[in-house]
């Protein structure tokens, strides 16, 4: 019995920390840090802003990323951010050519992404806030919520599978 307690003081005082034999071996990170082994580079061709204005027509092209909202569980401050984003990306395009977009005229969005969304729930919801700033900045009406209820306006949606994440928006009148 004295041999054993000798034996676990021995272990102590000779540096180690634990009842293992062994020395622990030097540790050169930290704790329990995992490292990615390869970083995923961003697309290096991204969509640029375009407009095309043609008698009756207006097209946009936006490079916008666009989620469903539906099955989005973000923390609220992070949807806020990217809807903000959306509005103004919206908003930079659009306010110098609002004058050649009359009323009545029908807005046809399209989703540039990878992966195709849900076209009866997922995908109205995705470019809602897109919608919203474009009815907003054409009618004048910035309430919210007000915008897209006029009655001289329609909509429509599609989806087109691409590489590179991006909305078209066309102004037929």
């Amino acid at each position: 019995m004295t041999n054993c307690r000798f034996e676990i003081l021995n272990r102590f005082t000779d540096g180690l920390n634990s009842n293992r034999k062994a020395l622990r071996k030097p540790r050169n990170g930290v704790g329990n840090t995992n490292i990615a082994s390869g970083v995923k580079k961003a697309l290096e061709t991204r969509l640029t802003l375009k407009s095309e204005i043609e008698p009756g027509n207006v097209r946009i092209t936006l490079p916008i990323k666009t989620v469903s909202e539906l099955n989005c569980s973000d923390h609220w401050r992070t949807k806020h951010k990217r809807h903000q984003r959306q509005q103004k990306t919206v908003a930079l395009v659009l306010k110098p050519i609002r004058d050649k977009i009359p009323f009545p005229c029908h807005i046809h969005l399209t989703r540039l992404a990878p992966r195709k969304l849900d076209r009866h729930d997922n995908l109205p919801a995705s470019l809602k806030y897109i919608l919203d700033a474009c009815c907003a900045i054409i009618s004048g009406d910035f309430r919210p919520g007000r915008a897209d209820d006029d009655e001289r306006l329609e909509v429509s949606y599609d989806q087109i599978p691409s590489s590179q994440y991006g909305v078209k928006v066309e102004f037929k009148f």
